[in-house]
């Protein structure tokens, strides 16, 4: 009998252990543990990440407007607006932020999600695409879109097939970035 219950408590304890680190778990998908930034990327966790996340436009040309928005957790939509009809013309999904020491410039690297029909360019479809962006405060920002010499790894110049092709083309040592416009938050 004695032996059946030290059995019996081993397996008591074994089960009480698992599901103890189970809770614990980061990659447990039922951990709502709201206060953990384990699972947010650390190009969210820039001090200066949310002056970045707003309505953009151009003072000089107020119908020239970028729409920067949170998507999920891990991604931002960088939406470019028609400037004849305000729709989306293209829209580029952010994985990944490379900030500068500055925390106020850096490049955003995504992929193309949506084009428009006037844009003719189907094949940049979830293709990786690179915008330069610098000058960061709560009410300025500049941004350069990127665009190289069309080349095999970059054939119009303006997208890549990798996210490594597009860190290594759409870089400022390659002057992927020559023109820009200077954006104030948008008002409505």
């Amino acid at each position: 009998m004695q032996k059946q219950i030290k059995i019996l408590l081993t397996i008591l304890m074994a089960l009480v252990l698992a599901v103890s680190c189970a809770n614990n778990n980061p990659n447990n998908p039922t951990n709502n543990d709201s206060g953990n930034n384990s699972q947010t990327p650390a190009w969210k966790q820039n001090p200066n990440y949310q002056s970045l996340i707003q309505d953009w436009q151009n003072p000089k040309r107020p119908t020239e407007v970028y729409q920067i928005r949170e998507k999920d957790n891990s991604t931002i939509d960088f939406n470019v607006l028609n400037e004849g009809t305000g729709e989306v013309g293209y829209s580029i999904n952010v994985s990944e932020i490379v900030w500068n020491a500055d925390n106020a410039s850096g490049i955003m690297y995504g992929t193309y999600t949506k084009i428009d029909e006037t844009w003719q360019k189907p094949e940049v479809l979830n293709k990786w695409y690179a915008i330069l962006f610098n000058k960061l405060t709560a009410d300025t920002l500049y941004i350069s879109q990127a665009y190289v010499t069309p080349s095999a790894d970059a054939p119009d110049g303006s997208y890549t097939e990798t996210l490594e092709k597009a860190k290594e083309i759409f870089t400022e040592a390659n002057n992927a970035f020559s023109t820009g416009s200077d954006l104030v938050p948008q008002t409505k």
